[in-house]
């Protein structure tokens, strides 16, 4: 008695159970032995297939019996077979009556293995979607076969199988393709020709109007091509010891660039130099860092739709070590190659580094991938949120919020594209370059289709949100505009005008800076002055200037807030920290006793006050640790006690505490940018490993230490600037509170809500979209971001210069917010 569980649970005898699976070879059976089921195979049974005729009779069937091995999504078959002899197979041979009965022969030549085409495409689903990959697969059809596996019980065909499904994926790209149809064979594909590519950029003779071309100017933007471009360094592979020769199985059809021309172009650049001048962001320095030993690829680089976020054609390929204006180079320009557009704008997050000398190095890639610039309006631009770690002038200079004709395009979609793609980072790390190719080619397909599928909701969505936003930037745009006079918006207009047109013009939507004199200004005027008293008849005191002496009570001071801020670090106190620390309390205190030799010829009455403070002092209480000693410059002195001050003594110090006020705001500044740029590369996916994120995480932590010690420089500096010039002086220089320690990137615009609905929208999150959108409250500027040394002195009303800052920045918003509800509904 047997019973069949792929058939239903009802028995049937030999006879029956035979010829009901004479077209079923691939069922597992059972058998009753008397006690229990046991399995048993149909193989065991006799059966012996008939190719040819899908196990149907054969009139003169090949007499010939054969074994052979069959994956399905059930398990791991061994079977017996008969060839076909009859006319209905004439001509054909082994691969052609395996295709024919949908399997996938795992050799072209007598094959005694092969995988159902059910298997072969739910694995690729497993893989493209779960990332699954062929060894756990193949396991798991093992145990579903025989609990002990291929310990003896099952074939082992694990090798087998990883080739059948390369082959068979790629070949399906083929079909979706249409590249058969071809009457030069699959040979005659073209590059980039098996890539899914977007339905929604625009496509001539595709999705565009036959008089596209003839569309009035202002509107031109409607028809532009948005690329993003960015690199990614989890997408490593590993030099292999054993390494064989293994190209990819369609060099450059798909989504990778052509490895052969690739090559033969890097070739030309292996020493090269590129050099960053936006300090802020460090993408270029840290690219001959990255660890690539044992590397033979550090990573990928790629270019995506921006708006859609589909991988282009030919817009992937490998990086050798960092991210090197080479690699970009070809990847971008494969990416477009053949462009017949109008306009063209690439995202990149070095964009204001990239676009430099970028005409002059295109024209050196080989002539199908070079553009005619003259042809085409071209522009580049730093995503939106990646602007944001950029400095400010360079933010606001090249970010797409300011860029016309990209509506509300945040460039950040390939980062999405990356989210995706890491979780092939581990096992396609050891794989031969080729079939990583395929592998990563057939997941970028799957990719782009489902993009594409989700497109007509994503885009009716969008629309939503931004004609809900578009509404409400006019309204507040209106608002700002009205209470501007007819004439002055007219001037901040040209202005505006004159800045698209050429972008060396100063920028309306920035804070215009010009630093102060520096603390090292200030005592080289001091000194020099000095030197001119002494040439009329004046001289030094002592062999020590005024201003010497000054320094030294600074350099003092200075050293004492290190050692406060060694105490209060972020790191754990070790014994070694502590002992360094005992040093430099050492240190400061054998540089303080000439200073206050110094004092008694400088500032005598703060000799008297030191005796005061110490006659006060109770004996039993410990001494003072060296780091809190009073240093009595003249701005710790009272009023009476700073007349027996040597004439000019005072003001001196209030010359140089206001420098260092200065200073200190400027060196604030920088260091929350390098703070925000750090974050950023930190939460990029550049860090891999725990080795790696504590590192990261131990930077961030030594720029906030010296972040705070900056910050309490400056209020040290103030307060004694204040005491010396009086409460009312400077006011410019506000308290500096915890609060005032943020980017003026931080400063949230009236859109922010919208823009993050938009990216959640792309990313496929979120729920219903609703009518109303609510807003979100701004986050005030700092002023340390409109202070002295913030702000160009030439502008004399803050007032007029933040409102036309203001007036600028709601006019980009509202027109940006117009220009996308023009995009999506073209794109719909």
């Amino acid at each position: 008695i047997f019973r069949c569980s792929d058939c239903g649970e009802f028995l049937q005898c030999r006879k029956c159970c035979l010829e009901r699976h004479s077209m079923m070879p691939l069922h597992f059976l059972k058998v009753w032995n008397g006690g229990h089921w046991t399995n048993i195979t149909l193989k065991a049974l006799g059966l012996v297939y008939q190719l040819g005729h899908q196990g149907g009779p054969c009139e003169t069937p090949n007499l010939v019996v054969r074994t052979l091995v069959v994956i399905d999504t059930k398990g791991v078959h061994t079977i017996r077979y008969r060839r076909c002899g009859c006319a209905r197979s004439d001509n054909m041979n082994h691969v052609d009556e395996f295709i024919r009965n949908a399997w996938y022969p795992a050799t072209a030549t007598d094959p005694d293995t092969c995988a159902t085409f059910r298997v072969l495409e739910v694995f690729r689903l497993l893989n493209v979607v779960g990332n699954v990959n062929a060894h756990d697969f193949v396991t798991v059809l093992e145990r579903l076969t025989s609990g002990v596996g291929s310990t003896g019980m099952v074939k082992d065909r694990y090798k087998a199988f990883l080739r059948m499904a390369r082959q068979f994926a790629w070949l399906q790209g083929l079909l979706r393709a249409g590249c058969g149809h071809n009457p030069k064979g699959i040979a005659a594909t073209q590059p980039g020709e098996t890539a899914v590519d977007c339905w929604g950029c625009p496509h001539d003779g595709r999705n565009l109007a036959s008089n596209w071309r003839e569309v009035d100017p202002k509107y031109s933007y409607l028809y532009r091509t948005i690329v993003a471009l960015d690199a990614n360094f989890k997408l490593k592979n590993r030099i292999r010891t054993n390494e064989r020769d293994d190209p990819p199985l369609g060099p450059g059809w798909g989504a990778w660039v052509d490895p052969a021309r690739y090559k033969e172009h890097l070739k030309k650049y292996i020493a090269e130099n590129d050099v960053s001048t936006c300090i802020a962001f460090a993408a270029l320095a840290q690219k001959e860092t990255r660890n690539t030993t044992g590397l033979r690829v550090s990573g990928v680089g790629a270019a995506v739709c921006a708006r859609h976020e589909c991988v282009r054609p030919n817009g992937m390929g490998d990086l050798q070590k960092g991210e090197r204006y080479a690699n970009m180079d070809f990847i971008a320009m494969s990416s477009v190659a053949g462009f017949d557009g109008m306009e063209l704008t690439f995202s990149y997050d070095i964009a204001c580094q990239w676009a430099k000398n970028l005409h002059e190095r295109i024209r050196k890639l080989p002539e199908d991938l070079q553009l005619d610039f003259d042809s085409i309006h071209f522009q580049t631009g730093l995503p939106v949120w990646h602007a944001s770690s950029h400095e400010a002038q360079c933010a606001n200079l090249n970010s797409l919020s300011f860029l016309p004709g990209v509506g509300k395009t945040d460039g950040e979609g390939i980062e999405r594209l990356w989210a995706e793609l890491n979780a092939f980072a581990y096992h396609t790390k050891h794989m031969g370059l080729g079939h990583r190719a395929d592998t990563l080619d057939d997941k970028i397909n799957y990719h782009n289709w489902m993009k594409n599928l989700g497109q007509a909701h994503a885009l009716r969505r969008k629309l939503l949100v931004a004609i809900a936003e578009r509404t409400k930037q006019v309204a507040a745009w209106k608002e700002v505009n009205k209470s501007v006079p007819l004439e002055v918006r007219s001037a901040w207009q040209e202005r505006v005008d004159a800045f698209l047109a050429d972008r060396s013009l100063p920028n309306p939507y920035l804070l215009s800076a010009k630093d102060g004199p520096t603390e090292a200004d200030i005592r080289a005027d001091l000194k020099n002055d000095e030197e001119k008293a002494a040439s009329t008849g004046g001289a030094a005191l002592h062999g020590t200037s005024a201003t010497a002496f000054l320094t030294a009570g600074l350099q003092l001071e200075d050293t004492q807030r290190r050692i406060k801020a060694e105490i209060a670090g972020s790191t754990l106190v070790t014994a070694d920290r502590q002992s360094k620390i005992q040093e430099s309390r050492m240190a400061l205190l054998a540089k303080l006793r000439p200073f206050r030799a110094l004092q008694q010829i400088y500032t005598p009455s703060a000799i008297a006050a030191m005796e005061r403070m110490e006659r006060s002092r109770n004996p039993d209480a410990p001494p003072v640790k060296a780091e809190n000693l009073r240093l009595f410059l003249p701005s710790d002195l009272t009023e009476a006690e700073r007349a027996t001050c040597r004439d000019g003594l005072p003001e001196m110090e209030a010359k140089l505490r206001e420098a260092q006020c200065g200073d200190a705001l400027v060196t604030l500044r920088a260091r929350l940018h390098a703070k925000r740029h750090v974050l950023y590369w930190k939460g990029g996916g550049n860090v891999g490993g725990q080795h790696g994120a504590t590192r990261a995480n131990s930077l961030v932590g030594q720029i906030s230490d010296r972040i705070n010690a900056t910050a309490s420089k400056y209020n040290q500096a103030r307060n004694a600037l204040l005491k010396l010039k009086g409460a009312n002086y400077a006011p410019y220089f506000k308290p500096l509170k915890d609060s005032d320690l943020t980017l003026d990137a931080d400063v949230k615009e009236d859109d922010a809500a919208a823009k993050k609905k938009l990216s959640l929208i792309a990313a496929g999150k979120g729920g219903r979209t609703p009518r109303h959108i609510a807003g979100t409250s701004r986050t005030v500027l700092s002023w340390i971001w409109a202070s002295r040394g913030a702000l160009d002195p030439d502008e004399s009303d803050l007032h007029d210069l933040a409102l036309r800052v203001e007036w600028a920045r709601a006019k980009a918003r509202k027109t940006r917010w117009d220009e996308e509800v023009h995009i999506l509904r073209e794109e719909m």
